[in-house]
């Protein structure tokens, strides 16, 4: 039941193409999307990733990058341990990006890769009363049937697969970890910061050049699909952050790509205006982890200001905002007086405020797998409307009813949310295409 569909849920995906911000050359390219959410793989996808992604989690988690503000903790953590002696004046910032990420190799050489990884890590016969075998063939047949249409074409993938798939996104990564299993556990970085984050890769290297290039013309010689640029430098731009080796000193902070327009923000569909204040609440947490100087995080701060100003709210918004944020986590005083020893304490609270919403994230995850939370979209916001939602919440809250008998005990949770349409562009984007063979079902 749980890999079965049925045929009438079931649609054909269909390719898109989105520019790719992420790059930082002249040329504009284009990044190809398939969407994925009623595709004849999902549900074996979804079964497969909640079997074996914790397994594979398990070797490789402590080398993945989650986001942006995993990655910066981790690197300010790093340096802290020992007393700060691990950042030397000549230490260099190594990054690696995958250029043909994720399409990189054909799914037999995936599979040959994930046998391996069976075989050399997992000692238990069978996962979830599902035995290697089985999982293994499983896996044949996900990536070998992923199959989307374009221009009213069928196409069928030969390399990879949906990403927007997460259990292709764990192939992927256990593919990586196989490829630079040799980089990564050299003896030589044993004692470094190493980590990767998708398609890029980070650590520290003290030692000569040559040997480096040594290290990474065996992965090149052991992995010829696989193509990638490095590059070593005292200074390194990693997830939108900027770091430098300054003299033994680690200095960070928030890294604008100048190949986008300032002063814009996230294209979105379906969110409210309170979702834009979540975002600069956000954006300013993000702006503290990542500036390590109070004066950097105080122009990321202007800088926000202006870009929310420049697109239509009011400054009464933005102050609202602002003094809530310093009276939140008790800095108060950094509003009228920047002050270095108020912003590391600050740094510090928000470093540690990191687990509470990892806490409060697993939480919401424990709640959907026991089918405990419900969330539900209705029109705007503003006037009457405001009331009714809330009293339509507390009658669905007092009298939804499941067959779960959990739910006797554990209610469940509903979450009201507004939608809205921003735009045209928004709107456009949600009517989605239907190729001939879909409408026969």
């Amino acid at each position: 039941n749980r890999i079965c569909g049925k045929i009438e849920q079931t649609d054909l995906p269909y390719l898109y193409f989105l520019p790719d911000i992420s790059q930082r050359e002249n040329n504009l390219f284009l990044q190809p999307i398939i969407t994925t959410k009623k595709s004849p793989t999902s549900r074996l996808a979804s079964y497969l990733e909640q079997s074996i992604r914790p397994i594979i989690q398990a070797f490789i988690s402590s080398n993945i990058f989650r986001n942006g503000t995993d990655f910066i903790q981790k690197l300010n953590q790093y340096f802290e341990d020992d007393n700060g002696k691990r950042l030397r004046p000549t230490t260099k910032f190594v990054t690696i990006k995958i250029l043909n990420f994720p399409h990189m190799v054909s799914h037999d050489i995936m599979l040959n890769a994930f046998q391996d990884f069976l075989r050399d890590y997992i000692i238990v016969p069978d996962i979830e009363n599902l035995s290697l075998g089985k999982i293994f063939r499983l896996t044949s047949a996900f990536l070998h049937n992923n199959r989307f249409y374009y221009n009213n074409k069928i196409y069928r993938f030969v390399k990879g697969g949906p990403m927007s798939l997460p259990f292709m996104e764990t192939l992927t990564n256990m593919y990586l970890f196989q490829c630079f299993k040799s980089l990564s556990q050299t003896t030589v970085l044993k004692n470094e910061f190493y980590g990767r984050y998708k398609d890029q890769i980070i650590f520290t290297w003290n030692e000569q050049f040559d040997q480096l290039n040594s290290i990474l013309k065996t992965i090149r010689t052991e992995n010829i699909n696989l193509k990638f640029d490095m590059n070593i430098a005292s200074n390194a731009r990693f997830l939108n952050a900027y770091i430098e080796n300054q003299q033994g000193t680690l200095y960070s902070r928030v890294d604008h790509n100048c190949k986008i327009q300032p002063y814009t923000l996230p294209y979105v569909i379906g969110h409210s205006k309170v979702s834009y204040s979540h975002w600069f609440r956000l954006a300013l947490i993000r702006a503290v982890r990542y500036c390590t100087s109070v004066t950097d995080f105080n122009q990321e701060r202007v800088y926000l200001e202006v870009t929310w100003l420049a697109n239509g709210y009011s400054l009464k918004f933005i102050e609202k905002r602002i003094n809530h944020f310093y009276s939140h986590f008790g800095a108060v005083s950094l509003r009228t007086c920047l002050d270095e020893n108020v912003y590391k304490k600050l740094r510090h609270r928000l470093f540690n405020f990191i687990h509470e919403q990892r806490n409060y994230l697993k939480n919401n995850e424990e709640l959907d797998k026991k089918n405990e939370r419900a969330q539900l979209t209705y029109l705007y916001e503003f006037g009457p409307k405001r009331q009714f939602n809330q009293r339509l919440q507390e009658i669905l809250s007092r009298n939804l009813k499941t067959t779960s008998t959990s739910s006797k005990t554990n209610p469940i949770k509903i979450k009201m949310m507004t939608k809205h349409q921003h735009s045209l562009n928004a709107f456009f984007s949600e009517q989605n295409p239907l190729h001939n063979l879909s409408k026969k079902f």
